[in-house]
């Protein structure tokens, strides 16, 4: 079974989280541009720009926790908790957007002429600051992140994971060239730095499409937990069309079962009451659960969904 939180505790732990993120994420930011424009290293201000959309990526997920957690209404009867999904993916173009800019700042910088850096101490000790701290936020916003089974914030936490690397790559690269010279190394490390931003965006827009469209990669020990529970009950054969689809923080779970054809609609009420609790019980995120009953060795010709058999098949390959 998970942790189960409330509306207002997650708000005020993703409020928490974000303002952490937004303030010390700010004060590398100013650290790493003003040493770049001192030192004219192209590579600590490209790892300044991936570390100001980190500065945005906070506002957003503070802004997706604040509507995420409002109630369903007439226009949304499904809730809002796939702002957190559609933030995800704003949050993934800033990401590819900062790799193309950095990215084109350094292959210009690598063509127009080798540039020296002034002071590479100091560039290597503000390299050295932001490894320890990303470190630090990666870790405090990942633990938020799972209590609260925010999308938008795990995201965040991964892109932090990623910044350590680059800062780390920074670190390395000025280091060499402290003890080479090599005028160029700059630019390299700038245009290593931009992949590195690439591929964390591109990651970022596969997933929460997949999201978008209804899929999802987490789903599978959903999927077999309710064939599972299904299975403790002796009324019930043959649990199918299953369907689970998540939005935001939260699932939506439809499928059908079988059962004796003479119980009457009360008891097949109370029956699917007590498996919709069971089920809720294990995963407290389950928001909605719709089950369809159907009489035993019922034959139709129904297109979507899961059964056992494609369960066990599709999960188990995997």
């Amino acid at each position: 079974m998970k942790d189960f939180i409330s509306s207002e505790e997650r708000g005020e732990l993703a409020k928490k989280g974000s303002y952490v993120g937004i303030i010390g994420n700010l004060m590398l930011a100013l650290l790493k541009f003003s040493i770049g424009i001192l030192s004219g290293s192209l590579a600590i201000i490209a790892d300044g720009i991936d570390t100001s959309t980190d500065i945005i990526t906070s506002f957003l997920t503070l802004i997706a926790a604040k509507i995420s957690n409002k109630p369903a209404d007439l226009s949304h009867p499904y809730g809002h908790e796939r702002a957190e999904t559609i933030t995800t993916k704003i949050l993934s173009i800033i990401v590819l957007f900062a790799g193309y800019q950095v990215l084109v700042s350094a292959i210009k910088n690598l063509l127009s002429g080798n540039k020296t850096i002034e002071n590479p101490l100091w560039v290597l000790l503000v390299a050295a600051i932001s490894v320890i701290i990303k470190y630090l936020l990666y870790n405090y916003k990942l633990k938020i992140g799972k209590k609260i089974n925010s999308s938008s914030f795990i995201a965040d936490a991964l892109n932090m994971r990623n910044d350590i690397f680059t800062s780390l790559a920074v670190f390395i690269g000025i280091l060499i060239f402290y003890f080479t010279g090599i005028p160029w190394i700059d630019s390299v490390i700038a245009i290593f730095v931009s992949i590195i931003i690439f591929k964390v965006g591109i990651e970022m827009f596969i997933e929460t499409s997949d999201e978008l469209m209804d899929g999802s990669k987490e789903l599978g020990d959903i999927y077999k937990m309710i064939i599972n529970i299904c299975d403790e009950y002796s009324e019930i054969q043959n649990p199918h069309k299953i369907r689970v689809r998540k939005s935001g923080f939260v699932y939506f779970l439809e499928f059908h079962i079988e059962v004796n054809p003479n119980m009457i609609i009360k008891e097949a009420n109370k029956l699917t009451f007590k498996l919709e609790k069971e089920i809720k019980e294990y995963n407290p995120y389950i928001k909605d659960i719709i089950i369809h009953v159907e009489p035993f060795g019922n034959i139709e010709n129904e297109e979507f969904g899961l059964d056992k058999d494609s369960i066990n098949k599709l999960f188990n390959e995997k």
